[in-house]
């Protein structure tokens, strides 16, 4: 994420699995499904991004099973966004879903949305 916030999706590309089956519900809406729209969309967050701090992570739960493995996380991001002249900083809460593939850890699934206090559900819809 370091990389990504420099504008280079490369890394965390790398990290990904390359199958038909990943998917990404990433930060600013919307979800992908399939290596080509996750890559395309790591590509667009990228772009999005104008050079940052190191990403900060509290790791909450971390736990690995046989080929399987998840961890969560509070992400801390100090960042200037494309159209902004100063920096901005936010939390996500994360979650990465790893699976095994041909002896190696790829990342399967990424969920990351803004961190917020808890809020009654009917003050948003209606």
């Amino acid at each position: 994420m370091d990389r990504l916030v420099d504008g280079d999706p490369g890394p965390i590309k790398a990290l990904c699995s390359h199958r038909s089956d990943v998917t990404a519900f990433l930060g600013w809406g919307a979800y992908e499904k399939g290596w080509a729209d996750v890559a395309a969309r790591w590509d667009w967050a990228a772009s999005q991004f104008k050079g940052g701090e190191p990403v900060v992570y509290e790791s909450l739960t971390t736990v690995v099973a046989d080929g399987l493995a998840y961890a969560t996380a509070i992400e801390t991001i100090r960042v200037r966004l494309d159209g902004m002249d100063h920096p901005v900083a936010w939390s996500n809460r994360v979650t990465h879903v790893f699976r095994r593939e041909d002896g190696e850890w790829r990342l399967v699934h990424r969920h990351a949305n803004r961190l917020e206090g808890r809020y009654p559900p009917s003050s948003r819809l209606g």
